[in-house]
C-alpha cells in the first residue's frame, strides 16, 4: 500500500499517452500483460489546481507531514463525471491533506478494478454492489466500505414519441440490453409481472445509436449517460427507473483488501483516502457544474467527451447520491442500506450475504459524525 508504488511510476509515460484518445488507452492496455494496473496519472495529478480551502474539514493532515505516502485507485472505467468525487479530491488536493500522494489508475474493457485490488496494484477501487459481490463469490478478499451512489443509476430509456411509460409497455416490442444486463433485467421484468419472453431482446451493448436508429424501441442505461447523450442530440426521451420498484443496485463503491484493515499504518491510510474521496464528493454535489468542468478539463477532454454531457452527467450523478437525505456521511454505508442490497442480490441470485461483504464499522469510522 504505501511503498514506492514502482509499478505505478515505471507507466507514467504511457498513462499520458493512453489519455490522448480512449482508442489509444486500449491500445496501452493491450499492451500491459494480464491484470497489470495500467498506470498512474500522477503528471496530471501535478497540474491540479491545488486548491485545498474547498470542501469539507481535513481530517489528517492540517498540521501538515513529512512525506507523502504513494496510494493508487483504480476505476472500472475512463475517468468521466462518474468519478467526480475522487478525481475532484485529486484535483483539489484533499489527499495531500491526509498526506497521500494518489494515482488514478484508468479501467476500461481490459481491466479488471477488483483484481488491480487484490493484486496490490491499487489500494482501493471503484466497484458496483453487484461487481463486489460477484468478486467475493469468486473468492476475493475484498470489502466494501463506502458506496457513493445508493441510489442505482439504472433505468430503461426511450424515445418519447413511442410512448414507453411502464415496463409493461415493453411486451411486443424490442429492447436493447446488454449480455451482461441479462441477469439483471430478467428477474427485473419477472419481479413487476412482465413476461420476459414477450420482450424481443437485442444485445447492442451500451451504444444509444440503435435507439435512435430505431433497431430497438428501447435500451437498458445509466440515467447519466445514454439519456444525456440523448438529450444533447436533441431528442426527448423517457426514463423507467429500476430503483422506482425497489430493485437499486448500488455503484461507485469504494472497494479495499479486507487485510488492508487489519494493520493499524495500513488501516489509517485507507480511512485518509476514504476522507478524501468524501471530501470530492461533498464538493462536487455543492457544485455538479464545477465538478463537472473539474474533470472536463483533467481528464475527459482529451478522451474526447464533449464538456456539455459532462456538465450534465455530473449534475445526474450527484442527484444519485444521498445528499438530500443526509447533511453529511454521503458514501456512509448502514444497515438498512445492506438490507436493500441483499434484497437486490436475493432477486438477482446472487448468492452472497451482503453483510459479509460490507464493512460498517469501517464505514462509520470513515464517514460516521
Amino acid at each position: 500500500m504505501n511503498t514506492t508504488s514502482a509499478p505505478h511510476r515505471a507507466q507514467k509515460a504511457a498513462v499520458q499517452t493512453a489519455l490522448l484518445t480512449p482508442a489509444a488507452g486500449q491500445a496501452l492496455r493491450r499492451t500491459v500483460a494480464g491484470a497489470v494496473s495500467v498506470a498512474s496519472l500522477a503528471l496530471l495529478a501535478a497540474c491540479g489546481s491545488g486548491d485545498s480551502a474547498a470542501g469539507g474539514e481535513a481530517s489528517g493532515a492540517d498540521e501538515g507531514c513529512d512525506e507523502l505516502t504513494d496510494v493508487a485507485v483504480q476505476f472500472g472505467w475512463h475517468p468521466n463525471v462518474e468519478n467526480m468525487a475522487t478525481i475532484v479530491a485529486e484535483q483539489n488536493g484533499y489527499f495531500e491533506d491526509e498526506c497521500l500522494s494518489v494515482e488514478i489508475l484508468p479501467g476500461g474493457p481490459e481491466v479488471t478494478a477488483d483484481a488491480q485490488i487484490v493484486s496490490g496494484n491499487a489500494d482501493m477501487g471503484i466497484l458496483s454492489s453487484e461487481a463486489l459481490a460477484n468478486a467475493v463469490i469468486n473468492e476475493a478478499p475484498l470489502v466494501g466500505i463506502g458506496m457513493t451512489y445508493q441510489n442505482s443509476p439504472s433505468v430503461i430509456v426511450s424515445l418519447a414519441e413511442a410512448g414507453i411509460e411502464e415496463p409493461s409497455d415493453l411486451e411486443g416490442l424490442t429492447f436493447g440490453v446488454s449480455q451482461l444486463d441479462m441477469r439483471v433485467y430478467e428477474p427485473f421484468f419477472a419481479s413487476v409481472g412482465v413476461d420476459w419472453d414477450a420482450i424481443d431482446r437485442v444485445d447492442i451493448g451500451a451504444d444509444p445509436a440503435a435507439l435512435v436508429s430505431g433497431e430497438v424501441d428501447a435500451m437498458s442505461a445509466v440515467s447519466a449517460n445514454q439519456p444525456v447523450v440523448l438529450r444533447n442530440q436533441g431528442h426527448d426521451v423517457d426514463e423507467i427507473s429500476l430503483a422506482d420498484y425497489d430493485y437499486n443496485r448500488w455503484s461507485g463503491g469504494l472497494v479495499v483488501r479486507e487485510d488492508s484493515l487489519e494493520d493499524p499504518e495500513r488501516r489509517e491510510t485507507i480511512m485518509g483516502m476514504a476522507r478524501a474521496v468524501e471530501r470530492g464528493l461533498e464538493t462536487a454535489v455543492e457544485d455538479p457544474q464545477a465538478a463537472g468542468e473539474i474533470v472536463f478539463e483533467a481528464y475527459a477532454s482529451d478522451l474526447g467527451l464533449e464538456e456539455e454531457t459532462q456538465l450534465e452527467g455530473a449534475e445526474a450523478w450527484a442527484s444519485l447520491t444521498t445528499a438530500e437525505e443526509r447533511d453529511g456521511g454521503l458514501l456512509l454505508i448502514d444497515e438498512d442500506g445492506v438490507q436493500s442490497q441483499q434484497d437486490f442480490f436475493d432477486n438477482t441470485d446472487v448468492n452472497v450475504d451482503a453483510s459479509a461483504i460490507f464493512d460498517l464499522e469501517a464505514s462509520q469510522e470513515a464517514f460516521g459524525d
